[in-house]
């Protein structure tokens, strides 16, 4: 399942939610190892030792006959040794016997101390979540009050935005409607103007072509004249270089008498 910030049934995690209790860190007692099984394997050593020398020395007395001599031995340094063995027990027992009892005032003073401080670590956790919680439900009462106070000014000025601009807008179109009806007026103004520079262009264009068609006309017939006397000069011009051409051409061929 994938994790969506937008998901408004969420939970969040409780380092973010200040209203949920915070965990206190309780120290762990150091507990101390109990010497009881060392003190059990003393005394299960000195039973064995002692349970040894009473069995394979014996306490009573032994008799070793050689030949006809009978000869009597009293083993006293076996029960020596079993009383030492007895004493040593005594004493690793009383030695025991006090090592758990103080021990055991120990691990309880111990105990005593850690509910103490267990009580105290608790307390104090409680107080610094009571605190904690206190302080986040203030926290979050200014938000709101904030939160509210700035949604309302938000509110307040949107609306004299609005205003203003319902203000503006409605300026806007009196003066484009204003612009309209001026600049339909000019545009008729335009069009008739432009309707009599037309006409006037146009008589004018008229005039200038019926003009150009009697000077058209006036010069075409100079020039035909001027043509037609010109080809009648041509004429004249060739018949008398062609009359002076024959007439020196007789001359020429008529040869003089000797």
């Amino acid at each position: 399942m994938t994790y969506d910030p937008n998901d408004p049934n969420r939970t969040k995690p409780a380092e973010q939610d200040p209203a949920a209790p915070k965990e206190t860190y309780v120290e762990p007692v150091e507990r101390r190892s109990s010497p009881l099984p060392l003190i059990i394997g003393i005394l299960l050593a000195l039973a064995l030792a002692y349970f040894a020398l009473t069995r394979f020395m014996g306490n009573d007395d032994e008799v070793a006959v050689e030949g006809d001599t009978t000869t009597v031995t009293t083993t006293t340094e076996a029960e020596e040794a079993a009383a030492d063995v007895e004493n040593a027990a005594e004493e690793t027992a009383a030695d025991a016997e006090a090592a758990v009892e103080s021990t055991a005032a120990e691990a309880e003073a111990a105990a005593e101390n850690a509910a103490a401080d267990a009580e105290a670590a608790t307390e104090d956790a409680t107080a610094e979540v009571e605190a904690a919680a206190e302080e986040a439900m203030n926290d979050a009462e200014a938000a709101a009050d904030s939160v509210a106070t700035e949604a309302e000014a938000a509110a307040d000025s949107a609306a004299e935005t609005a205003q203003d601009a319902a203000d503006d807008a409605a300026a806007a179109t009196e003066s484009a409607v204003d612009s309209a009806a001026e600049a339909a007026s000019d545009a008729g103004t335009a069009t008739e103007n432009a309707m009599d520079s037309a006409a006037e262009t146009a008589g004018s264009v008229a005039d200038a072509v019926g003009t150009a068609a009697s000077n058209a006309a006036d010069a075409a017939t100079e020039a035909a004249s001027d043509a037609a006397d010109a080809v009648g000069n041509a004429v004249n011009d060739a018949a008398e270089s062609l009359d002076s051409a024959i007439s020196v051409e007789g001359e020429n061929t008529t040869a003089p008498a000797n």
